[in-house]
């Protein structure tokens, strides 16, 4: 028996991976094991509750095709199944009768990782951001209209920064921790 839950626009856009990679894998736990991600849908198995461990990853920009099938090939080797792709945020899971799951079990890839993800909420704040200020400041007399969109601009351009700021926390806290450890 399958199961299909509908994946928001919003959820494409602002993916936090420690809430995603939880709440699959407690629909796992609930015996609803993520068999892909199509047409804007999660699709779900029934399967025997805490079958598998979930994981997202979010690949490096300049990875080439080549080196992500060999990327793919190794998670295999690991017996880590890829389950869907969307962009370049791709869904492992492995069975948890095979022990702990973590993609990223070092302090520096943690980093990395969570760096990557963070330029991208970063870029787009700014992207956001500067164009709502810029029009609203230096143009002096602007339509109503035209200034509403620009308030609207920049409180998008926030919600991008308040995902950007925990995840900047954390880098600082990995790095605390990297430092405490050497």
């Amino acid at each position: 028996m399958t199961k299909k839950m509908k994946r928001s626009f919003l959820k494409n856009l602002f993916i936090n991976i420690e809430k995603e990679e939880t709440w699959l894998n407690n629909m796992c736990d609930k015996g609803y094991a993520l068999h892909d991600i199509s047409d804007g849908y999660y699709i779900f198995e029934r399967c025997k509750p805490g079958t598998y461990i979930y994981r997202i990853e979010f690949l490096q920009q300049e990875i080439f095709q080549k080196e992500k099938e060999f990327y793919l090939e190794l998670m295999k080797d690991l017996k880590v199944e890829s389950i869907a792709s969307i962009k370049r945020w791709h869904y492992f899971r492995r069975e948890s009768s095979l022990g702990e799951f973590e993609i990223y079990s070092d302090t520096d890839s943690q980093i990395e990782h969570y760096k990557r993800v963070n330029f991208i909420w970063y870029i787009l704040a700014l992207i956001f951001i500067l164009p709502g200020l810029f029009q609203n400041i230096l143009s002096g007399n602007i339509s109503q209209f035209d200034f509403t969109l620009n308030i609207i601009l920049i409180i998008i351009g926030f919600f991008f920064l308040t995902m950007a700021f925990p995840l900047t926390r954390k880098i600082n806290h990995l790095k605390r921790k990297k430092t405490l450890y050497k």
